[in-house]
């Protein structure tokens, strides 16, 4: 390098002129280096401890700065002319000669971070620090597939997973959780497992709460370095056992698309060759449990909602395999209608309030994404809303027309209407609705 070259040449000059110079070796203390992590680049060092390794995580930027030690005395910056000719980073083949330096790799590894000190002797100290980029920890749960639903309940069970990111100079811990609600799964006491090994548990050692049991399962791993450590969790997966006596049965969620809590009244039905074998009410999101059906039989699931009804049906069909619980398709009741704005009468006084009734039987009304705007200026107009009403308040000379724009929770939105307020001495009416290019 060109730079390499230009030490090497004044260090040429520098012995060439030794009667200028005149060291005593005698006089020469040892000298090291020593470097410190620092959160910025003129950040101070005290309190904090010289670096044996760097460990940092793909991506990161840090600062390191290299501090001169004589008889182990900090040499100041602005005296570090008196010891040395010359002192700079080799990183990743660039020579930097600042003693603190900006540093990041972005992919997992290990490297080397070296500095140089050439001395007024042009004796050279190599300083090294290895260097730890971590890959970051993953885990792939194996077996039992999620929803895996043949698993005898007199058999074993064998737990199975993939991990990565574990790096060479890092340990590692694993924790196994099982839990028959999904909601609680991470609050269950774990069990201590090897990282590298399947764990095997006997069926009957579960907890069995039902005649039906699901479980739950995930695993949490751990690495620990000198500097850090960090938890992964694992996807959850499930898991069910086969039913005894050639017996089986349906598991069918049901959700409701963007649900409040409104009052809902759902209705199921089971259907074999078009005729209705079994209904059920629900009035959430649930999952319906279906037994004592036919085995070997295709079946037919409708859903829908009778309170709520801009919910829209919905339908799936299944085949009822003996031993099994097999889990359907999820049922969603959407709403896919428009929310809709219509006069609660045709005139009002000019004393009373303007009030429009929302139409809107599903996913409700979301006044946050609704207003009722004048055209004539494009202001939104302060409303109340209660019951499915919106009240208001206008006074225009003699006629303005108004837009109501609204959405619900589904976030269909409204036509784009317009209504042409009429002002009379004592009464407003309320005339339309009109589209895009009627008014003018």
């Amino acid at each position: 390098m060109r730079t390499m070259a230009i030490i090497f040449s004044l260090l040429c000059l520098l012995s060439a002129c030794s009667e200028d110079v005149l060291l005593n070796t005698n006089d020469t203390k040892k000298i090291t280096n020593e470097f410190f992590l620092i959160p910025k680049e003129n950040s101070s060092l005290a309190e904090r401890k010289p670096l044996d390794s760097l460990f940092i995580q793909p991506a990161e930027t840090l600062f390191i700065r290299a501090v001169a030690k004589a008889q182990e005395e900090i040499i100041p910056a602005n005296e570090l002319g008196k010891h040395f000719f010359v002192r700079y980073w080799a990183y990743k083949g660039f020579m930097l000669n600042e003693e603190s330096i900006r540093v990041l790799w972005n992919e997992p590894g290990t490297d080397t971070l070296c500095h140089y000190s050439i001395d007024l002797l042009g004796d050279t100290l190599k300083t090294c620090l290895p260097v730890f980029i971590n890959s970051t920890p993953s885990i792939q749960l194996l077996s039992p597939e999620n929803a895996f639903n043949t698993i005898n309940p007199t058999d074993s069970i064998l737990f199975q997973w993939k991990i990565s990111g574990q790096d060479s100079l890092e340990t590692s811990e694993c924790e196994i959780y099982l839990n028959q609600n999904k909601k609680d799964l991470w609050l269950t006491k774990p069990k201590q497992i090897d990282c590298n090994t399947p764990f095997k548990i006997l069926a009957n050692d579960l907890n069995n709460s039902s005649d039906y049991p699901l479980y739950f399962w995930g695993i949490k791993f751990k690495t620990f370095s000198q500097e850090n450590s960090e938890n992964v969790f694992s996807e959850i997966n499930s898991f069910r056992f086969t039913l005894p006596d050639s017996s089986a049965a349906f598991v069918v969620p049901i959700r409701y698309e963007a649900s409040r809590n409104y009052a809902k009244n759902g209705e199921l039905y089971v259907l074999l060759k078009d005729s209705i074998v079994n209904k059920y009410t629900f009035h959430s999101d649930t999952s319906i449990f279906i037994s004592n059906l036919n085995n070997n039989k295709n079946y037919k699931f409708i859903v829908q909602e009778t309170l709520r009804t801009d919910y829209e049906k919905d339908s799936t069909l299944a085949f009822l395999e003996k031993n099994l619980i097999t889990t359907t398709d999820t049922l969603i009741l959407k709403d896919n209608t428009p929310p809709e704005a219509m006069p609660l009468k045709e005139s009002f006084s000019k004393n009373d309030s303007i009030r429009f009734l929302a139409l809107e039987n599903g996913s409700g009304f979301n006044a946050l994404h609704s207003a009722i705007i004048l055209e004539n200026s494009k202001d939104t107009i302060p409303y109340k809303f209660k019951n499915n009403q919106f009240a208001f308040t206008l006074d225009c000379e003699s006629s303005c027309k108004i837009a109501i724009h609204l959405e619900d929770n589904a976030k269909n939105k409204s036509p784009k209407k317009f209504w042409k307020l009429q002002f009379t001495e004592k009464n407003i009416f309320v005339l339309g609705p009109y589209f895009a290019g009627d008014l003018e």
